[in-house]
């Protein structure tokens, strides 16, 4: 019996840590930026609706007191206007303070003018106390876009905002047993909804980042992949032609590469390519941009950085990992795999009228590796001082 409540409490707790852990999540910086722009749109449409909506509830109005409704137009209208305010303080962005005050304040006016046409409508509080639930219907979704306590708030306080307002005469005679009978039966369920709502689209959240991530990284070595290098590095070329500065581009390959998947098989190549990026990165600035580029080919942008810092660069991490034998291979081997890298390098300088385009700053240090390749493989080589894509030297970096 101790043990099943033991494991009782545990079960509890971990259910505890979840939900802390969750709600923590459905508020963090990234979440709240996506969910405001996700339902940007949303919101304006629904506080449009909502708007067109108040305008017709006219009609409402009528069929209850045709006699005293024409008395209560213009506080329609106000509702009217006070929605289309709080979606004018929305449009741009979602979670400004300014759109946050409207959330709240505009059901708090809505509520307060429909208790006053209450009081002008002959037997109003006796047919419009279950008007009260439109709130209740239209409310979640008008807040769907905000952080989810703020949206619980706002459905606590324009609940209690009523009764809260009696004292000062704004009550209309409604009967406050009625009222709570239909307030607070709805809250429950409506605030469950609310969480099952805000548990999906963290569901989709979760899985959109992780789809975006997939599409722009390299599964195996957990590096940008080809694409977004692609497309990154071209960015950041054009920085660099617009601020005047250099840069430079390493093209890493691992020397015999297929010999290790040959001898060892894939899984052992793969934990190779693995040893070589956990040796690489430390020497990774975080301006740097290191993907896979290919097979066993690596390609490194470096902003701001010289040809002959890059050089420099390139050969500290060749003998890093000469330094730093891979043991992976199989048990039976005794002696551990010493896995070399040639690396070429090429810069772009606009001094010298480079042109600062990511093909051909990959086509010239790849053109600078195949000479360190032809050169006897573990070694740096680079393009000419002129321009690419002439291969200058290989071995050691300039003093």
């Amino acid at each position: 019996m101790a043990m099943h409540e033991s494991s009782v409490s545990s079960r509890l707790r971990a259910h505890y840590r979840a939900l802390f852990v969750w709600v923590n999540a459905v508020h963090a910086p990234d979440y709240l930026a996506a969910k405001a722009e996700d339902f940007r749109v949303f919101t304006r449409v629904a506080l449009l609706i909502t708007a067109v909506f108040l305008v017709f509830i006219i009609i409402w109005d009528y069929a209850i007191d045709p006699v005293n409704a024409g008395r209560a137009v213009w506080l329609r209208l106000t509702e009217c206007a006070a929605v289309l305010v709080w979606c004018v303080a929305s449009w741009k962005h979602l979670h400004s303070p300014m759109s946050r005050a409207a959330a709240l304040l505009t059901p708090l006016a809505v509520s307060a003018t429909f208790i006053a046409i209450l009081g002008l409508l002959d037997n109003g509080p006796a047919y419009g106390v279950g008007g009260f639930l439109y709130f209740f219907i239209f409310v979640p979704f008008l807040v769907a876009g905000q952080p989810f306590s703020f949206a619980v708030l706002v459905l606590t306080v324009i609940s209690i905002f009523p009764m809260a307002v009696a004292p000062l005469g704004l009550s209309a005679g409604l009967n406050w047993a009625v009222y709570n009978a239909y307030v607070w039966i709805g809250f429950a369920p409506i605030v469950a909804i609310l969480v099952l709502c805000e548990y999906l689209y963290w569901r989709v959240f979760v899985y959109r980042g992780q789809v975006e991530t997939l599409a722009v990284t390299d599964g195996l070595t957990g590096l940008a992949n080809r694409r977004y290098f692609i497309v990154e590095g071209a960015r950041i070329l054009e920085g660099h032609k617009r601020g005047n500065r250099q840069a430079s581009l390493l093209f890493i390959d691992i020397d015999r590469f297929k010999r290790i998947n040959d001898t060892y098989g894939h899984a052992v190549g793969d934990a190779a390519l693995r040893h070589v990026v956990e040796t690489l990165e430390p020497f990774m600035r975080k301006s740097d941009l290191m993907a896979r580029y290919g097979g066993e080919e690596f390609v490194v942008l470096l902003p701001d950085t010289t040809d002959n810092a890059a050089f420099s660069m390139a050969d500290r991490m060749r003998v890093a990992l000469r330094e730093r034998p891979f043991n992976g291979v199989r048990a039976d081997d005794s002696q551990p795999l010493v896995l070399t890298i040639s690396v070429g390098v090429a810069s772009y300088r606009p001094e010298a009228g480079t042109p600062a385009d990511i093909d051909l700053l990959i086509h010239a240090a790849d053109h600078a590796l195949y000479r360190a390749k032809n050169d006897g493989r573990d070694r740096v080589a680079r393009t000419g001082t002129q321009g690419y894509p002439q291969p200058l030297e290989s071995g050691r970096p300039h003093a």
